[in-house]
């Protein structure tokens, strides 16, 4: 009895610790924000990636959230001057929040956008600076929706771009083929 109580105890004392080292590894004030269950810090993700920048509404809303995390924490707020932690901190809590995620990387499934991929993709990149359209491809990445109202206006958008630019017959995009298109979109990382 005594042998089972030994190891009983031994083991919350091993589970303690390897959960104070996980703790560790992040900043305290990465809990509630790895919690939350917005997409807005995967979309402020997804915008930086597009354009190397953090211009969009919600990188200005990622930074509000991190700062009230941070004050609630009672840490000293980081100097959020320097674009470079702050896409060093979102990145992070992406990879955080996202860690049992499986990559998809998924190809098109309509024959005409294969056979146009690079017209297609050099539109859709160009719509990337949209931050309606990379809200888009945050939720096809991260949540696997491609039904939003975001990805909705993409497909309208990058249609009509494509019927602007192209001769008969035309190109038409469905919604199978927003993934593939928008993550070949993006520039190399």
């Amino acid at each position: 009895m005594k042998l089972v109580l030994c190891a009983i105890a031994l083991s919350a004392v091993l589970a303690t610790t390897v959960n104070g080292a996980d703790d560790r590894a992040q900043p305290s004030y990465f809990a509630p924000l790895v919690a939350g269950s917005g997409i807005e810090i995967e979309a402020c993700y997804t915008a930086i990636l597009a354009r190397d920048g953090v211009d969009s509404s919600t990188c200005n809303s990622t930074l509000w959230q991190i700062w009230f995390a941070q004050k609630k924490a009672n840490v000293d707020p980081l100097d959020f001057r320097d674009k470079a932690i702050f896409k060093g901190i979102v990145a992070q809590l992406v990879h955080a929040r996202n860690e049992e995620r499986l990559d998809q990387g998924s190809l098109p499934y309509t024959q005409q956008v294969k056979d146009n991929m690079k017209r297609v993709v050099d539109v859709a990149r160009g719509e990337l600076k949209d931050d309606r359209v990379s809200q888009c491809l945050a939720e096809i990445r991260y949540k696997g929706d491609s039904s939003s109202l975001y990805c909705d206006y993409t497909l309208a958008l990058l249609n009509l771009d494509l019927y602007g630019l192209t001769e008969i017959p035309r190109i038409k995009m469905r919604r199978e083929d927003l993934a593939a298109v928008l993550e070949q979109a993006l520039p190399a990382r």
